[in-house]
């Protein structure tokens, strides 16, 4: 075999290893960015180094297949060279803020076809004339007279990247041409050290490495947006369901207001005002994105309850007991479910219903309790869920006392024996 199998070896499997690192990149990175146009330089810098391997593996062996695969390997590994700096383009053009782009594409892309198509013509004539390279007659590689032509136009292209690179602060990019530069340099005055391969090698390492950190960088901000703009659709999910209340609420306390005016101007009076502050807090709490004061929640639903009383005074008693209120909990829990309390358990009875809020602490939580004697329902039945019309209120409840401040909500109940609601707050 060749005069080096180890080389050949390394080669090869450093061509592959780029090859992969390729197909990665195109499936990782958008449509249109630097990721993706790294692609093409990696394909070229993995098949340079599996033709070389190939023309290394032959070299100075007999027979027809060493003969076919000696020129096979280096015209493939010379062309590859003669577009990995023109294939570095599009990714150092995508690389750069977008109204910059435009000035270095304008002059350097034709600079680009004339050069790569100036070494591609050569290397195609060079098969027939030797004017870049021979292969003589023991198949061994070596250099024409021309081989140092087409260095120095690559040469050009490394160093108007070079210039680019330092003047866009694109620091990686830099180094990487400043490495090409050394590396082209000696392999232009110097024969058999493969420095400018194992360079080649190294650089596609280094980009790749560097892309999947930007591609991990993006998804990361991404995932921030997602998330954000999740929060914000449940939010506004959530002040729409509860704004829903309001009209219904406000039509009803006014129309129990009115038949007041005409029975108890005084009874009157104080429904007004209960009306007022409820309305006041309620509009306040809308506005609120983090945990407010139990105490602060507590005077809307005690309003909120003053009103429903003038509406039924029969049917609606209520409890409050609450010891324990040095705690916060997020805006408008509580009224949510004592007005459920009140419509579905309390209304459906002819006299004596009654509401009872409790509050309690353990040595983890603070507790709160809404229980009513009122009809109840199956919470196993099909129809009992908590994105049905009857029950969003209760499911926006137990999202925003996961997300504002990790707590949860369970519901108790049995038909004909009432409901319990308890919120659970991690101290």
């Amino acid at each position: 075999m060749g005069i080096n199998p180890y080389y050949s070896a390394f080669e090869f499997w450093g061509g592959i290893m780029l090859l992969l690192a390729a197909l990665i990149m195109w499936f990782v990175a958008e449509k249109g960015s630097a990721g993706r146009a790294a692609v093409w330089p990696f394909i070229a810098a993995g098949t340079l180094l599996i033709g070389d391997s190939l023309a290394y593996a032959f070299r100075g062996v007999s027979g027809n297949f060493a003969w076919f695969a000696v020129r096979a390997g280096n015209f493939i590994s010379i062309f590859a060279a003669c577009w990995i700096a023109g294939l570095f383009f599009p990714y150092l053009s995508l690389s750069l803020p977008e109204e910059r782009r435009k000035k270095y594409r304008d002059w350097l892309k034709p600079a680009i076809f004339l050069i790569c198509g100036m070494d591609t013509v050569l290397l195609i004539v060079s098969q027939f004339t030797g004017y870049m390279y021979i292969i003589d007659e023991n198949n061994l590689y070596q250099r024409g007279p021309l081989m140092g032509l087409a260095i120095a136009l690559q040469v050009l292209l490394i160093l108007s990247y070079l210039f680019i690179s330092i003047r866009e602060r694109k620091l990686v990019i830099a180094l990487v041409m400043v490495g090409g530069l050394i590396a082209l340099s000696v392999h232009a005055f110097t024969y058999g050290i493969p420095i400018l391969n194992i360079f080649c090698g190294i650089s596609g390492i280094i980009f790749f490495v560097w892309e999947l950190l930007q591609e991990t960088k993006k998804s990361e901000g991404k995932a921030a947006i997602i998330i954000e703009n999740e929060e914000t659709i449940k939010e506004m999910q959530t002040r729409i369901a509860l704004s829903q209340i309001k009209p219904h609420f406000l039509y009803n306390a006014l129309n129990s207001i009115y038949v007041l005016c005409g029975r108890n101007v005084n009874e009157a009076r104080n429904a007004i005002s209960h009306l007022s502050d409820y309305l006041r807090s309620n509009m306040s709490s809308m506005d609120s994105k983090v945990p407010v004061p139990f105490a602060r929640e507590m005077e809307m639903v005690e309003d909120y309850l003053a009103i429903e009383k003038i509406r039924f005074p029969e049917e609606l008693n209520y409890t409050i007991v609450t010891p324990v209120t040095s705690f916060s909990l997020p805006a408008l829990t509580i009224q949510p479910l004592v007005e459920n309390a009140v419509r579905h358990g309390i209304m459906p009875l002819d006299e004596d219903g009654i509401i009872t809020i409790t509050t309690r602490e353990t040595d983890q939580d603070y507790i709160v309790s809404i229980m009513d004697n009122g009809v109840g329902f199956d919470t196993e039945a099909p129809d009992y869920s908590d994105s049905s019309s009857e029950h969003i209120g209760i499911k926006n409840v137990r999202e925003r006392l996961k997300r504002l401040c990790r707590g949860d909500l369970v519901i108790r109940s049995r038909p004909g024996q009432g409901t319990e609601a308890v919120i659970r707050i991690p101290k």
